[in-house]
This record gives C-alpha cells, sequence and structure tokens, in this order.
C-alpha cells in the first residue's frame, strides 16, 4: 500500500481539529483522498519525486501542496457529514424556504483550484475531419468541374 500523502499529524498541524464526524477515523479518510488524488491525477508520485531532486523543474509538485489537498478534499467532504447547509433562505410569507448544501452525499472530490495548483488543469482542444483526405480537386472526380 502506497503511504498518504497527509497523516492525522500534518492535518491538526496545518486545518486545526478535525470536525468530530471523521476524527476517529481521520487517518483512513487521508488515505482514501490520497487514492483519489492519485487515481484523479496520474504522475503525481514522480512529480513530487522530481520536486525532491529539483523543485524548479517544470511538472514538479511541491509534496506539502499535495498533503495540503488531500487536506481540503477531507475537510470539504467531512463538512457535509453535519448539517453541511452552505446557505438557508427563510420567508414568512406566503411561506418559502430554501436550503443550499455544500456536498449533501460527503463525496472526496478535486476542485478546479487544486486541480490548477497541482498542473493538472490544462485543457486542450482539438479538430478531427470527418472527411476523406483528397488529393485533387473532388468535385474534379464528380465531372463538375474541368481538370
Amino acid at each position: 500500500m502506497v503511504e498518504p500523502f497527509a497523516d492525522k499529524a500534518y492535518y491538526e498541524e496545518n486545518f486545526g481539529t478535525p470536525p468530530a464526524a471523521i476524527a476517529g477515523r481521520l487517518d483512513k479518510e487521508l488515505a482514501r483522498a490520497s487514492r483519489y488524488l492519485r487515481a484523479e491525477c496520474p504522475g503525481i508520485d514522480g512529480r513530487i519525486q522530481l520536486w525532491a531532486i529539483d523543485p524548479t523543474a517544470d511538472g514538479a509538485t511541491d509534496p506539502d501542496l499535495a498533503a495540503d489537498v488531500v487536506c481540503e478534499m477531507v475537510k470539504t467532504a467531512a463538512a457535509s457529514a453535519g448539517d453541511g447547509i452552505e446557505t438557508s433562505q427563510m420567508a414568512a410569507g406566503p411561506y418559502s424556504q430554501s436550503v443550499k448544501y455544500i456536498n449533501p452525499s460527503g463525496d472526496l472530490f478535486l476542485t478546479k483550484k487544486q486541480r490548477r495548483l497541482l498542473g493538472y488543469s490544462a485543457q486542450q482542444a482539438f479538430t478531427v475531419s470527418m472527411a476523406p483526405a483528397y488529393r485533387d480537386d473532388p468535385l474534379a472526380d464528380l465531372g463538375l468541374v474541368d481538370r
């Protein structure tokens, strides 16, 4: 089994006391978030090893940054373990109520900001021609133009 990017001591030092809902299983949640990070960001371990050799190398990733991302993932998921309410609106007449949940199912996920920080946010656009390649004018083959 591969080592998690962060442990309980790192979480508590940098993010404070974990929420009561996950305090007893914090190490397991950090290990799970680390597995998710490895699955979502292939090659992250190699990028961290590159950082150890040359922190200025293109593509090198700070190991503390990976640890921070894992801790943020767990903290965000744990926020949903309680109420997980981001906003709540109420009205008196004629009665209205609205509640917006942060992460209702408590899923672990990477945000766009976290992907960008880790160097995995680059999107690429491209086109694929669906027409066959012609060396000559295709209309000439149909007899529509003179050669």
